[in-house]
This record gives C-alpha cells, structure tokens and sequence, in this order.
C-alpha cells in the first residue's frame, strides 16, 4: 500500500483508496491492528452511513472497551462514545428530557449501552445515520488531543495518517486490539537494537535462543564466576511434601518415574476428599 497508494499526494489519494476499497477493508479486518468501523450487527461490513445509531454506539464501543478488563482502551476514547450519545439523543428527542440520557449511561455497563439507547429512542435502532451526524462522528476520531481510535472509519486523505499514527502504542497495550492478536501489529525496532541486527533475514527463534543463551551465560559469570562446576544442582526445588496418611484402601505403587494410586470401587471406602487433593497435590 505503501508503494502504490501512499507515496502518491495526498489529494490524489482517496480516488486509489476508493478503486481499491472492498481489497483494503478486507485486509483491515483481518490483519491489521485498526479494523474497519462499518458493520452491521449481522456482520455485514458497510459504510458508517448505512449504520443505525444504535449500530454505531455499540461498535464504538465493541472497538474501544475492553470487556474483560472493563476498562476502555484510553479515556478520550469513552468520551467519544459519551459524545456521539449526545448527538443521538439531540437526533432522536422531540422534548427535553427530564434527565438527560448521558446522565444515567455512568450507571451501566458499556456493552450495554446501544440496548439502552434504543430503549429510550427506539427510533435509533432503525434510523441509519444522517450524513451530517456521520461526519461528526468522523469528526470526533479525528479531534486534537486524544489517542486515535482502533479503528478506520473512513478511506480519504488522511488514511495514510490514521494507519501509521501511535503505531507503538498497540504493541504495548495488546489488549486493545481485536482479539489481542499480536500478528496484527507492529513491532517497531529502536536504534539499541538495531545495532545488534547484523544478519539478513535472521529467524526469529536465532534470535531469541541467542537472547535466551546470553541472558544464561551472564547469570553464570556474575553468580558463580563462569565456574559450571559451582553451580549446585537440586534435583527438586520445593519444601519437603508433607506426609499424608491415606486409609489402606487406596493402594499407592511408586517407581522412579511416577506413581500411582489405585482407588477401591466401594465409595463408602473413598479417603477424604481434603486428605485426598492433599495426597494428590502434593506441598
């Protein structure tokens, strides 16, 4: 893309990226760490202006609230959410609410909050998005002063800015990337460790057994000297198990790989079950 579309000026830029949409899109959402806003919520990719409001809140939020953590990916990126919530509601109310609606979003769960929208305006589940409130919503990804969201929401001349810009920042902050997926981002390298890349098209695994390796050989020097011979070996580092007397109806056969218990059928002779997982588990 790099050298077909983006090294091209910039006003000349979104007539490619159109000719080429339904290619790149395609690629957005499966490789790389920013995927393509447009989606219905049957999974159809389509152009933000196709979408409900509803549609568009809950996608917001699927791409930049991390459930598990529940947290989003930064703070700006819940204030866009908060903002376009304003916007819906000024679409959609035909009075002034008693209490507004953003008022009370504070009190529910994120991914909650398109069901809660159209609740309230009904009207916002099957509305697609007037042009106007699109572009503020495209607007609001592109505000100054906040972390660009993990998302493209749109092919025109500031593409090629939007997939380069905070480059790093996913790297370091996996989680806020679809499906945590590191194959979807970029690691960049600095110049410290660019001094030590003197092989072309070094495997990774070289890498990092010489990593591995060098980090053993360190421990050894500064440790024991580089003396092997000094390094003492433990053949199990752990306190001493703890003796456990099992009932002699569980039969225990040791050897020098393993060992076994042998259960009695009769359940009325089972051990203990804390005695058992104690025998089991070992200290």
């Amino acid at each position: 893309m790099h050298d077909t579309i983006l090294n091209q000026p910039r006003d000349k830029r979104k007539a490619l990226l159109l000719a080429n949409k339904d290619k790149i899109i395609s690629r957005l959402n499966s490789d790389y760490m920013r995927p393509w806003f447009g989606q219905k919520t049957d999974g159809r990719v389509v152009d933000l202006e196709e979408m409900t409001y509803t549609e568009a809140i809950g996608r917001a939020v699927e791409l930049m609230y991390i459930q598990h953590q529940r947290q989003w990916t930064h703070e700006s990126h819940y204030q866009i959410v908060i903002d376009f919530a304003k916007r819906c509601e000024c679409r959609m109310s035909r009075h002034v609410p008693a209490v507004p609606m953003i008022d009370m979003l504070g009190d529910i769960d994120p991914t909650e909050y398109a069901d809660f929208v159209g609740g309230m305006y009904p009207e916002a589940a099957t509305t697609t998005l007037l042009s106007e409130d699109a572009e503020f919503f495209k607007m609001l990804c592109k505000r100054r002063g906040q972390k660009s969201p993990m998302f493209v929401v749109d092919l025109d001349k500031d593409f090629g800015l939007l997939i380069q810009k905070d480059s790093i920042w996913p790297s370091e902050h996996l989680d806020a990337v679809v499906d945590q997926d590191p194959q979807r981002v970029g690691i960049q390298q600095g110049p410290v460790a660019a001094r030590y890349s003197t092989v072309v098209d070094e495997p990774v695994k070289t890498i990092l057994d010489k990593i591995y390796h060098k980090h053993i050989a360190a421990l050894k020097e500064r440790l024991y000297g580089g003396d092997e011979s000094s390094i003492p070996v433990v053949e199990y580092l752990c306190a001493d198990p703890v003796a456990v007397d099992l009932p002699d109806s569980v039969a225990v056969r040791d050897s020098e790989t393993e060992r076994v218990f042998v259960l009695p059928e009769d359940t009325n002779q089972l051990p203990d079950t804390g005695l058992w997982l104690q025998a089991v588990a070992g200290p």
